[in-house]
């Protein structure tokens, strides 16, 4: 394979991955500079000043800062940053293919003209558009409609300017087919991975409990997310509430932070579960594995648009059973692995009748309960390592920058 020159574009950081999408933009620069290529991104982030900094794999990143909740400083930095740190990165040499995560920062360079001779590959994570009306559900429809509709214009942009689109689960892909038009033979599906190194089977779970101060002879559950309304994180409390109602014999653990965070704990207080749920904050992705591998079960509650969800892999791989609603990309995981771990819906009836079954099932301190945490380990070992994402998008991306393929 020869030697490319790669420019990835994002609206998220690519050092310090603590969302789905920053952990996916990581592993691709890193995968394609281990490889043997030479990567370099053009990144946004909130605050702080425009800069270069050559990461230990290898990646050449360059960062602005731009904040949407400031229009008119938001637009004027997409405006004149990314051109800026796309002149100082071109002057390095030319560059082969570009990978696009989200639509903003790729905009001013295929409207200037800068990358038009190159071929683009966009990853498309999910619609920008719906998940800004989701987390802005509770808003007037007028502040709301404006913002919507600009975001999905610039999307579908950006998008009709790709070769290809990649999505990370058949869910996310015919969600762009649906909503930009786009061909099913531009759609490449390349599921998401896990760090099989750094996502394993604690060598002691009871030592890790006792650290994690949770209460002895509990079943305990673990569910990380961002508190948005479209989590479900109200419906898993309302479960849980259910589920000892004769007694304490639950425990849930809430993993994050967001806007639901205050509806949340009043929930808790409402439901007197101060005993039986614990909210950590937001847990930095480094302790990620430790939580993950204390956990009896990991629930994943969501309502909707759920595009992959890299933490059910992640938990699979530390040996923890999965628990998920029938949404997105969970339900490609799970049904993959046991149709038994998926619940009916996302209603709270549905996670209460699921977890009981699965306890029923597999009860704790039993061979099947053990085996089945091998099982879940072998299950993301053999089919969520990142390397085989990166195999295929290498091979994508030479696909694109040969002659036959930019014609």
């Amino acid at each position: 394979m020869n030697t490319m020159r790669i420019l990835f574009l994002a609206d998220v950081p690519a050092g310090k991955p603590e969302s789905g999408a920053e952990q996916v933009l990581f592993q691709q620069t890193k995968g394609c500079a281990e490889a043997g290529h030479e990567v370099c991104a053009i990144t946004r982030r909130h605050r702080g000043g425009s800069d270069l900094l050559l990461h230990d794999w290898g990646l050449l990143e360059g960062s602005y800062p731009a904040d949407p909740g400031h229009p008119l400083s938001f637009f004027a930095a997409l405006h004149r940053d990314p051109q800026k740190l796309y002149h100082d990165l071109s002057q390095q040499g030319r560059f082969h293919a570009l990978v696009a995560h989200q639509p903003f920062t790729c905009l001013p360079l295929l409207l200037s003209g800068a990358i038009r001779s190159i071929p683009l590959l966009y990853v498309f994570h999910s619609p920008g558009h719906e998940e800004y009306l989701l987390a802005n559900q509770n808003s007037p429809q007028w502040k709301t409609t404006l913002p919507a509709l600009i975001r999905r214009g610039i999307e579908a942009y950006v998008i009709r300017k790709a070769k290809r689109v990649m999505a990370l689960s058949d869910y996310m892909g015919r969600k762009a087919a649906s909503i930009h038009g786009i061909k099913p033979e531009q759609i490449l599906i390349n599921p998401g991975g896990v760090d099989l190194i750094r996502f394993s089977p604690p060598t002691d779970r009871n030592t890790l409990k006792i650290e994690m101060g949770w209460p002895p002879d509990r079943i305990h559950l673990l569910s990380i997310r961002n508190f948005e309304p479209r989590m479900g994180l109200d419906a898993l409390v309302r479960a849980l509430a259910r589920l000892n109602r004769h007694g304490p014999r639950y425990h849930l653990t809430l993993g994050g932070d967001g806007p639901e965070r205050d509806n949340l704990i009043r929930l808790v207080h409402e439901l007197n579960l101060e005993r039986v749920v614990t909210m950590t904050g937001f847990i930095p992705d480094h302790q990620m594995a430790r939580w993950y591998g204390s956990a009896d079960f990991f629930i994943l509650p969501t309502r909707s648009l759920e595009g992959f969800g890299l933490v059910t892999p992640e938990s699979l791989a530390c040996g923890t059973p999965v628990l998920g609603t029938p949404i997105g990309g969970t339900a490609e995981i799970l049904s993959r692995f046991d149709n038994r771990f998926l619940f009916h819906d996302s209603s709270q009836e549905a996670m209460e009748d699921g977890i009981t079954q699965a306890v029923t099932d597999f009860p704790l301190r039993t061979q099947s309960y053990q085996q089945l945490r091998e099982d879940c380990r072998n299950f993301a070992s053999n089919h969520y390592a990142w390397q085989r994402h990166n195999e295929l998008l290498l091979s994508t991306l030479t696909a694109l920058t040969r002659p036959q393929a930019r014609c």
